[in-house]
């Protein structure tokens, strides 16, 4: 893992996948958990679905 993402994620930051029922848009993000309620998508502004990631150890 990247030393940027490493340091976001003990920042407070969360691993999430969205997608956009929408239009179709999906990707991935680092996130402030506050920020996660009322998301919308980027490229038509509609409500999009979030999922948070959790890390387990290998």
């Amino acid at each position: 893992m990247a030393d940027a993402t490493q340091s976001l994620l003990a920042a407070g930051f969360v691993e999430t996948v969205f997608h956009c029922p929408a239009c179709g848009v999906s990707g991935m993000s680092l996130s402030r958990p506050a920020a996660l309620l009322d998301r919308t998508c980027a490229d038509c502004n509609e409500p999009v679905v979030t999922t948070v990631l959790d890390r387990f150890a290998r």
